[in-house]
């Protein structure tokens, strides 16, 4: 493994070190105009230091969504509507599930490209995270990809929902795309929770307020 793999590989340790702590979001420090923009209902997004370099891409990305944190999960546990909720997503079908654990085999699509691969996504419903990692057995066109989602209730009943991701794509595609595209597929990564976001606050997420609703 490469020295900016083990760097990856360590910035995610120690932020889930911090986000997976018991308790409400009383680890995750903002500074005032961060406090400002998630007020706002708007995305705070931290990019890895080494974010862009040698084909490596992710950080953490922040907002408060208009719903409790049952609503949210039950949106983020809805892979047939990520085609619908996030740009450049072609499809997003289970091939397996055991438990709380599912497969998953995910198609993106780019103007330029499109590619192609197999994710493992563990749920625990429990403390509402669900982590995310690439199988590498199976086809991928990414070399590496993991993260999670984590979401924390608030007093007001909204929920704060933080994803943190990191991604290594094959140099051969990185100069392919160029230096532009580079910068928008960071964008792209840090921006999954606006998307979810405008998804659950729009009329399309009245169904998970009544799913949500129904098994109570």
């Amino acid at each position: 493994m490469s020295y900016r793999g083990v760097a990856v590989i360590s910035f995610l340790a120690t932020a889930l070190a911090l986000l997976l702590a018991p308790g409400p979001a009383s680890s995750v420090q903002f500074d005032k105009t961060e406090k400002g923009k998630l007020k706002q209902g708007k995305i705070v997004k931290k990019p890895l230091s080494n974010s862009r370099q040698g084909g490596f891409y992710g950080g953490t990305g922040w907002i408060v969504v208009d719903a409790p944190p049952d609503v949210v999960w039950t949106a983020i546990s809805d892979w047939s509507s990520y085609p619908k909720i996030f740009p450049n997503t072609v499809s997003a079908e289970e091939i397996s599930r055991k438990g709380d654990k599912s497969l998953l085999k995910m198609k993106l699509g780019h103007k330029l490209v499109s590619v192609i691969y197999h994710c493992e996504i563990i749920k625990d419903p429990k403390r509402k995270i669900l982590s995310f990692k690439l199988v590498e057995d199976l086809a991928h066109d990414i070399e590496s990809a993991r993260g999670y989602w984590r979401l924390f209730p608030q007093e007001d009943g909204r929920t704060l929902v933080a994803y943190v991701v990191a991604v290594r794509i094959p140099m051969g595609l990185v100069n392919l795309l160029g230096e532009d595209i580079e910068s928008q597929l960071e964008g792209g990564l840090l921006n999954v929770p606006k998307h979810l976001k405008k998804w659950i606050e729009s009329p399309a997420g009245s169904r998970y307020r009544k799913m949500v609703a129904d098994v109570k």
